[in-house]
């Protein structure tokens, strides 16, 4: 796990990142219905809208009777999922349904509820709301064997326009239906890269290693389940941000339609931090590596992110490979544009942050191209002056390992080797100290021939 620094603590959420949500962002994240208007005006999918009530007088004259199932009723300004009620069908007789759950309803109850919606019941800081009701997300078959109740989300974080962490939230029992961890529901941690879960939680503090395949009907490992159309989640996820002005610290929760595919079930202002516990990683310093970037659109922001943030967990998932030993001096591979790999050596230093790469190398295999170009970072020089370097998308492979990640692109003319490896993509890795072998010795001497 990270160290305990970099997790972002409700304190520091609250006054670094919030920051960036200003009240117009927050109120449209805020209301169901003003979030929806925004987001279909943009184009993006959303749950078709069945009916907003606003006072008794609509809840009673509402249709209830109209409606076979497969409906949901929301407070407009609810959080933490309280107050949902998802309707599964229509029960024997007319005028009652079964909900997800199992439990029977009628209208009287229905309109019950409602009322206590509108009576600021279940909203953000007990103010009265209006009522939602929405049309329910028909569940994805690849997800029907983990839920008899409920239809499972996936939580995006997106910050400045980055997707920075996300999660797949799969309703059970003690969450009656709904896919929030505050309720018990079940949290796994989803690589950004390969759209692959990794770990996960029940709840907001129990680590589990084991979920129930209902098909199998056996418990199966949390790693390793493939979420579908990933990176079609990730792109509604960040023109979610874009739609809506202010908001730059966001968490948009997708639900997958078994026929429609990604749906934006809703938006939060005020993302909780569980999240973090789920991907053993902490958020603070993946916002902290994407917040001065100057990003172009949402497809140049999951590239960012695919390769600021996605593990080599595919390859984990793959086969255990256990801790590798490497050598202050190793031979490295890299993937040009032809999709070649090319073969150079490679200084592993602990001292350094990130990987760099020759310019010339990455000039000869095509990776300073402009759609591989992520952005610049600049610093200053030893006369003092402002200088760019660029920053791009690389895979390597160390010790037959995978990695893949960023590397600025500097002038390594005048060093011995062609790339040199940080401590930011050595994880899995032992870097055996000096005194040099001679092994490396005799290396570095043909290196310098």
């Amino acid at each position: 796990m990270d160290q305990l620094a970099d997790f972002l603590t409700k304190n520091a959420r609250n006054w670094f990142f919030l920051r960036h949500n200003k009240v117009q962002g927050r109120k449209i994240a805020d209301s169901k219905v003003w979030t929806k208007k925004e987001l279909s005006r943009a184009g993006l999918p959303v749950p078709k809208v069945l009916g907003v009530l606003k006072n008794d007088e609509q809840v009673s004259r509402f249709p209830w009777e109209e409606l076979e199932g497969d409906f949901v009723i929301k407070p407009v300004a609810g959080y933490a999922g309280k107050g949902i009620i998802v309707v599964r069908k229509r029960a024997k007789w007319a005028g009652e349904w079964l909900t997800l759950g199992g439990e029977k309803l009628n209208i009287p109850d229905i309109r019950l509820h409602c009322q206590e919606i509108l009576a600021g019941r279940y909203s953000l800081r007990g103010m009265a709301s209006a009522v939602l009701v929405e049309e329910r997300v028909k569940i994805h078959p690849k997800f029907l064997r983990f839920t008899r109740s409920g239809t499972p989300d996936v939580r995006v974080i997106v910050y400045n326009r980055v997707p920075v962490m996300a999660m797949l939230r799969i309703p059970t029992e003690e969450s009656n239906g709904k896919a929030n961890l505050d309720q018990g529901a079940i949290g796994l941690g989803v690589d950004l890269a390969s759209g692959i879960t990794t770990y996960g939680i029940r709840g907001k503090e129990k680590f589990i290693k084991k979920i129930y395949d209902l098909r199998k009907k056996k418990w199966i490992k949390v790693n390793g389940i493939k979420i579908p159309e990933w990176k079609a989640v990730l792109e509604v996820a960040v023109r979610a941000q874009e739609v809506v002005p202010f908001l730059g610290f966001v968490g948009v929760d997708v639900v997958l339609d078994r026929e429609k595919g990604p749906q934006i079930l809703e938006l939060n202002a005020r993302p909780g931090l569980s999240i973090q516990l789920c991907n053993k990683a902490g958020l603070k310093k993946r916002l902290r590596r994407v917040d001065d970037l100057s990003v172009r659109n949402a497809e140049h922001g999951i590239k960012v992110a695919t390769n600021l943030f996605g593990e080599s967990f595919v390859d984990r998932v793959k086969s255990d490979e256990g801790t590798k030993m490497v050598e202050v001096l190793e031979k490295v591979k890299v993937r040009g544009k032809d999709k070649k790999r090319h073969e150079f050596w490679a200084k592993i230093d602990t001292g350094a942050l990130r990987t760099s790469i020759d310019q010339k190398v990455a000039r000869d295999l095509g990776l300073l191209e402009p759609g591989n170009v992520l952005f610049e970072r600049h610093y200053r020089n030893a006369m003092g002056r402002q200088k760019g370097r660029p920053v791009i998308a690389v895979t390597l492979w160390l010790k037959g390992r995978r990695i893949r990640s960023i590397a600025n692109v500097a002038d390594r003319k005048d060093l011995n080797t062609a790339l040199l490896i940080g401590r930011q993509d050595l994880g899995g890795f032992l870097v055996k100290p000096e005194p040099i072998t001679t092994r490396m010795k005799d290396s570095y001497r043909l290196l310098r021939e």
